[in-house]
Parts: C-alpha cells; sequence; structure tokens
C-alpha cells in the first residue's frame, strides 16, 4: 500500500456514521476514493490483501451489520457535475458520488428538466443509477446515456463505457447491481431545457409531498422493499398489521408503512427481524413474495 493510499483510509471505523439508518458495526478498512483513479485504486488495494469489498455511496439504501463489515468499504466521493454540450438537449458530466439532490439542484438552477423528482432524495448519482432509483413515476435511467465504470477483470482493472441498452435498466434494477466486478465512476446523463419558475414549483410540490407522507424526521434507508407486481408493498404491509409494528428500536412508520425507522436504538437485528416477520406474513396472508429494496450487508 502506497503513501497516498494511506491517506485515504480509516481502520475500523464504524460505519453507523456513513449511512442515514445510522446502524452498523466497523469496516475492517473504509478507502475513500474521490476521483476514478482513487476508486480503482481502493479495488486494487482490496485485491492486494484479498479483501472481500463493498461500494458505498450516500448509504441511504444499506444495512450494516452490526458486527460490521470484515473487509474493504469504498466509500465513493466523486462528486462534480460537469457541462458536456447540447443546447435543447444538454449533456452533463456526472461524478458517482454526486448527492442526488445535488444533480438536482444543479439541474433547477441551470433550468434543467427532468430531475425535479430527486429533489430531497438522499444517497448519490452513482447509487441511484445501480439500483435505477426513481420516484413520482420517473426513474434515473431516463436521463442516463452512458456510465463509466471501473470493470474487474482477471488480469486487472480498466475503465469502461457503458451505452444505456448494455445498463439493463428495469424496476429498480441495473447490470450494476447484478455485476460485482462493475464500479460506477462516472455519468453522462442527458437533460432538457425547461421553464425555471415551473422547476422550481414542481420541486416545492414534490418535496411538499415527501415531507408528508414519509417520516422523514427518523433515521431509515427509505422504502424497505420493492413493489410486489400488482401490489403497493406499503399498503400490502399494512394489510398485515405492520403499520406500527417494533421489534427492539426498530418501527414500521405509522407515516409510510414501508419504511422501517430507527427510533434511537434499533440494531441491523432488530431491523432484519422486523424484515423478516413482515416478509412472513405476506407470505401467508397474500402469498406474496416481498423483495428487499435495501442492501443488507
Amino acid at each position: 500500500m502506497s503513501e497516498e493510499q494511506a491517506d485515504n483510509i480509516k481502520l475500523n471505523e464504524p460505519l453507523s456514521k456513513y449511512c442515514t439508518y445510522r446502524i452498523g458495526g466497523p469496516a475492517k478498512c473504509l478507502f475513500f476514493a474521490g476521483s476514478a483513479e482513487q476508486i480503482i485504486a481502493g479495488l486494487e488495494v482490496a485485491r492486494d490483501n484479498k479483501f472481500p469489498f463493498f461500494v458505498l455511496g450516500g448509504g441511504s439504501n444499506v444495512l450494516f451489520s452490526d458486527n460490521g463489515f470484515d473487509g474493504l468499504v469504498l466509500k465513493i466521493e466523486s462528486n462534480y457535475v460537469e457541462p458536456a454540450g447540447g443546447e435543447t438537449l444538454v449533456r452533463l458530466n456526472v461524478g458517482a458520488g454526486t448527492p442526488l439532490a445535488a444533480l438536482a439542484r444543479y439541474a433547477a438552477d441551470n433550468s434543467l428538466t427532468g430531475m425535479e423528482w430527486a429533489a430531497g432524495i438522499p444517497g448519490t448519482v452513482g447509487g441511484a443509477i445501480r439500483g435505477n432509483a426513481g420516484a413520482f413515476h420517473q426513474d434515473i435511467s431516463e436521463a442516463v446515456v452512458e456510465v463509466q465504470a471501473a470493470k474487474i477483470g482477471e488480469t486487472g482493472i480498466e475503465t469502461v463505457t457503458i451505452a444505456k441498452p448494455e445498463c439493463k435498466f428495469s424496476y429498480r434494477e441495473s447490470v450494476f447491481k447484478n455485476d460485482k466486478n462493475l464500479v460506477i465512476v462516472s455519468a453522462l446523463v442527458r437533460l432538457r431545457k425547461g421553464n425555471k419558475q415551473e422547476i422550481e414549483s414542481l420541486m416545492k410540490e414534490y418535496l411538499a409531498k415527501k415531507s408528508t407522507t414519509q417520516p422523514l424526521d427518523y433515521p431509515s434507508a427509505g422504502s424497505v422493499f420493492v413493489n410486489p407486481e400488482g401490489f403497493f408493498a406499503a399498503k400490502l404491509i399494512e394489510d398485515c398489521g405492520f403499520k406500527g409494528k417494533t421489534v427492539g428500536g426498530a418501527k414500521v412508520s405509522e407515516k409510510h408503512s414501508n419504511f422501517i425507522i430507527n427510533g434511537g436504538n434499533a440494531t441491523a437485528r432488530d431491523v432484519k427481524d422486523l424484515i423478516g416477520e413482515i416478509k412472513k406474513s405476506a407470505k401467508e396472508k397474500f402469498n406474496v413474495d416481498l423483495k428487499e429494496e435495501i442492501e443488507i450487508v
């Protein structure tokens, strides 16, 4: 490990500090990567030390174990938005570590429409692309043109460009979610020129809806389950009688039943036990197999 790499590393660092759940034990090695070169360097550290690795963006869609992670957590911090040409259809180069809400804010400030739905959503652009995040019947894939990724191969790590069709976007899915050897570095997105006043008005409307329907005053990881075909997960959970249900410090939100909140002292075990009870009940009562949207590490 070089001296420069050592400057980017923290050992035995509590992961609860880096996720919105505020839950999680220590990572053996936490590597901060603020550029494409540092992302590759972090992956090389994991490879050279035979560490398992986990890629972390804003930590808004993850539940870390109480025991932590016995390997390297690569914390993506490449935060930038750069114009990349275009007039009516404007292209932007965006770092994987850029907060999703910051991209929405940049778009609004520059009269660009297409990211209003992301106002106030935690997490990063890289994480949003990986899970094809969305809201209000829109998702990030609609804006993506191509993605730059670090590809881990048998002989080394290289940077590749993946066109939108090869990203294999679907509801809360992408190729990056299913191929651990692809780590998002940056993306080229395309937005349309719009009316700034209308963009700002729509963002305010979406933010108001979120504040009235989601428990934003408690630590959580957002929606725990994806919506099963033909169902809304929140309605299903409520119909199973879990609204307000608690296990230890974890609680099904009374404001939005697809949110499991940390009441202040929840452990990962509390959250996982509550998830397990909900899944069992949904299967028994409605013959529905609920699938987690959050990643459990």
